[in-house]
C-alpha cells in the first residue's frame, strides 16, 4: 500500500512524507520491525516506544507513527496522531484488509472462566463447523496447529495476521479471549465481532484499573462492539450487564435466565443437567462449569446448531490441562491441578468439592496482586475449612513473605489452617503427605504456565504437572 493511500483512511494530526516506499506491514515492535514497514510508537504505563524509534529505523522501518514530538530524520514518512494505540488499531485493519469481517467472530471477556469458555466454543466449532482458530491464555490455534502468544489478548496487528492465516486455510470460525488490559489498550480495536459473551466480574487487576467501576467499564467495551452479546445474569456484574443492554441474551441457573441450567446432579466425575428440557452431561464436577458450558451453549445455539448436536457434541469434550485435572496416582488421593488464581476462582473451585472430605491448596499469589486481592484468597481458604500450603507464584519484584504475610492475614481474620513452605516442590509434597485417602489436594495458579518470575517479569522455566509428578513419587 502506498503512503498516500494509507493517509487517507485514517485519523491524524499531521504528516511529513518523504518517500514513496511500499507500505508492507506494522508493529509497535521495534525488533520486529522489517524493511519497509510501519513503526508505532506507542506511549505505555510501562514503556515508552518513542524511545524505540532509532533501533525500529535501523531495522528497516520507513514511516514512523507517533503522538509525542521527536526529532524528523531524512527520507523517513512521519505520521503524527492524538492516540498511538488507536492508530497502530487503525492501520493495522487498514493494511490486512478489515480481515475479522469475513469472519464469524466471537469475544470472550469476564474475570474467570474465559480460557475454559473460549476453548469449549473453539471445540464445538471445530466439531460443528468443520475448522476454528482459537486465541488467548493457553496461546493460538489455527485448527489444531497452536503457536505461542505474548499475552491472552495479543496486539491487534497480531491478531489481523491470525485471521488472514486461518482465512487462507479456509477457517473463517475465531473465537478469542478479551482481556480488561487488551479492551482498555485498543488492541481489539475494528474487530468485527458477532458475539460478546461476559462471564462474570470479581476482584482482579486492580493495580491497574484501580476501581471496580473502572473493571467494569472496560469489559463492557466487547459488548459495545458485538452484533449479539451474552451474558451471565447470575452474576451480579451480568445483571448490571443486562440493565446496559437490554438486548442481551442470558445464561445462568435463575428463572429469568435464556438458557438456565436445571436438574443438576453430581457424579463422580462428571455432572448432568438439563437445558431448555435437553439433557446435557459435561465431563467435570466443578460448579463454575456449568456457567461456561452454558455460556458455549447459548452461543453455538445462535449460530444455528441444535441444542441436541451441541450436546452430544459436549458428551466427547474432556476439558482443558489444569482446569480442574486430575492427576493419575496410587495413593487414592484426589490431586487435581487448576489454573484458579483469583478470589472468586478459589472460592468456586473449594465449593465444587465434596463435604464429606478435607481439602488442601497448594498456592502462592503473583507479586503484583494488591493487599485486598491477598486477603480474600485468605478469607476464600478459612470460609471453606481449606488447609492451606502457601508456596511460591510469580513473586515479581515482591517477596515471598510479605506476599505471605498478606494471605495469612486474611486466613487468620477467620480462623483457618495454613503452612507456609516457599519451595513449591516441598509444599506439594507436604499436602499429598498430610492427605488421607479420598480427600482432595489442589495445585493452584501455576496451570499450562511453563515458567516462574522471580526476578521481576523475568521468566524462569518451570512445569507445574512435572512438579506434581515428582511429589507424588516421594510419597
Amino acid at each position: 500500500m502506498t503512503f498516500d493511500s494509507l493517509v487517507e483512511q485514517i485519523d491524524y494530526i499531521d504528516i511529513k512524507k518523504q518517500n514513496d516506499n511500499e507500505i508492507k506491514s506494522v508493529s509497535n515492535n521495534s525488533k520486529l520491525v522489517e524493511e519497509g514497514d510501519i513503526f508505532v510508537a506507542v506511549l505505555g504505563k510501562l514503556s515508552d516506544g518513542h524511545k524505540y524509534i532509532d533501533d525500529a529505523i535501523k531495522n528497516g522501518a520507513k514511516t514512523i507513527v507517533y503522538q509525542n514530538d521527536i526529532d524528523f530524520k531524512d527520507e523517513i514518512n512521519y505520521i503524527k496522531v492524538a492516540d498511538s494505540r488507536y492508530a497502530l488499531a487503525q492501520i493495522s485493519n487498514v493494511l490486512e484488509g478489515y480481515p475479522s469481517k469475513k469472519m464469524t467472530v466471537v469475544g470472550v471477556t469476564g474475570t474467570n472462566g474465559k480460557t475454559t469458555t473460549a476453548t469449549t466454543i473453539y471445540y464445538l466449532m471445530k466439531e460443528i463447523y468443520g475448522n476454528a482458530t482459537n486465541i488467548g491464555t493457553d496461546g493460538t490455534f489455527i485448527g489444531d496447529e497452536r503457536s505461542d502468544t505474548a499475552n491472552t489478548t495479543p496486539d491487534i496487528y497480531l491478531l489481523n495476521k491470525i485471521f488472514n492465516q486461518s482465512l487462507e486455510k479456509n477457517i473463517d470460525h475465531v473465537v478469542l479471549e478479551a482481556s480488561s488490559h487488551g479492551l482498555i489498550q485498543d488492541r481489539l480495536n475494528g474487530i468485527d465481532f458477532n458475539y460478546g459473551i461476559f462471564t462474570n466480574l470479581s476482584t482482579e487487576h486492580l493495580d491497574y484499573h484501580k476501581t471496580m467501576d473502572e473493571y467494569f467499564a472496560a469489559k463492557m467495551i466487547l459488548l459495545e462492539n458485538s452484533k449479539k452479546r451474552i451474558v451471565n445474569i447470575d452474576d451480579p456484574y451480568g445483571k448490571k450487564a443486562k440493565t446496559k443492554f437490554t438486548d442481551c441474551l442470558t445464561f445462568g441457573k435463575e428463572k429469568e435466565a435464556d438458557y438456565r441450567a436445571t436438574d443438576i446432579v453430581k457424579n463422580e466425575k462428571t455432572t448432568d443437567f438439563k437445558v431448555n428440557g435437553v439433557d446435557f452431561t459435561i465431563n467435570s464436577i466443578a460448579d463454575y462449569e456449568i456457567y461456561n458450558k452454558l455460556a458455549a451453549i447459548a452461543t453455538l445455539n445462535n449460530m444455528g446448531a441444535s441444542l441436541e448436536e451441541i450436546s452430544e457434541k459436549l458428551k466427547s469434550f474432556k476439558g482443558l490441562p489444569s482446569r480442574f485435572q486430575y492427576v493419575e496416582n496410587d495413593l487414592e488421593k484426589n490431586i487435581i491441578i487448576d489454573f484458579a488464581h483469583t478470589p472468586r476462582a478459589f472460592e468456586a473451585i473449594f465449593e465444587s468439592i465434596p463435604k464429606d472430605v478435607k481439602t488442601y491448596a497448594v498456592f502462592g499469589i503473583n507479586g503484583d496482586r494488591n493487599t485486598e486481592f491477598r486477603r480474600l484468597i485468605g478469607n476464600a481458604c478459612a470460609k471453606n475449612d481449606v488447609f492451606a500450603v502457601i508456596t511460591t507464584d510469580d513473586p515479581k519484584f515482591d517477596n515471598y513473605e510479605h506476599i505471605t504475610d498478606e494471605i495469612v492475614a486474611g486466613i487468620d481474620e477467620i480462623g483457618g489452617e495454613y503452612e507456609r513452605i516457599e519451595d513449591r516442590l516441598e509444599a506439594m509434597t507436604f499436602a499429598i503427605k498430610k492427605a488421607n485417602p479420598g480427600d482432595y489436594i489442589l495445585m493452584l495458579g501455576k496451570g499450562e504456565e511453563h515458567f516462574m518470575k522471580f526476578h521481576g517479569n523475568e521468566k524462569t522455566p518451570y512445569n507445574e504437572m512435572e512438579t506434581v509428578k515428582k511429589a507424588i513419587d516421594r510419597q
